[in-house]
């Protein structure tokens, strides 16, 4: 009886922990937002800079938090065929790989696709953004300064453009 109850018990707590340990960055085929903005990472297997940019939203615990905390964070991996169901409306859109690299014009990786918690497009960026500037751009949608405040005027006042 005792054995029953501690294998429950260990049972239960691995759960526990896989659950907290899911990883940021997801491959799904349900794209949500579920009341968070998100953020769409197109990779390529061949694309260096998408390892480079996965290992940064890992490692950089500043922009892993803003990311964990304000967005849901999905792979697309843009050489292998997949179907998915993108939005929060019921039913939601149909799509598959070809559609989005086609929709969003996605002709490189790393490309990083950043919408707000209602799906409106707010940056697109081709090619890698190291930590800090990763960090000005995220912090601009979760923060909610793109409601108020052009892209252009936002990154010239962080540093980043002159």
């Amino acid at each position: 009886m005792i054995k029953k109850i501690l294998l429950s018990i260990l049972l239960t707590l691995t759960l526990v922990n896989a659950k907290a340990d899911k990883p940021l960055l997801q491959h799904t085929d349900k794209l949500v937002a579920n009341g968070k903005n998100v953020f769409l990472l197109f990779e390529s297997k061949s694309c260096a800079y998408c390892e480079v940019l996965k290992k940064d939203i890992k490692e950089d615990k500043e922009l892993h938090k803003l990311l964990k905390d304000n967005f849901n964070v999905y792979s697309i991996p843009i050489d292998e065929y997949h179907e998915y169901q993108m939005g929060d409306k019921i039913p939601p859109k149909k799509t598959n790989t070809v559609s989005l690299k086609m929709g969003f014009t996605v002709k490189a990786t790393p490309q990083v696709i950043m919408f707000d918690k209602d799906w409106n497009k707010i940056i697109q960026l081709p090619g890698y953004a190291d930590p800090s500037m990763m960090k000005i751009f995220v912090k601009y949608i979760a923060n909610g300064i793109y409601k108020k405040e052009k892209l252009n005027k936002y990154l010239k006042e962080s540093g980043l453009i002159n």
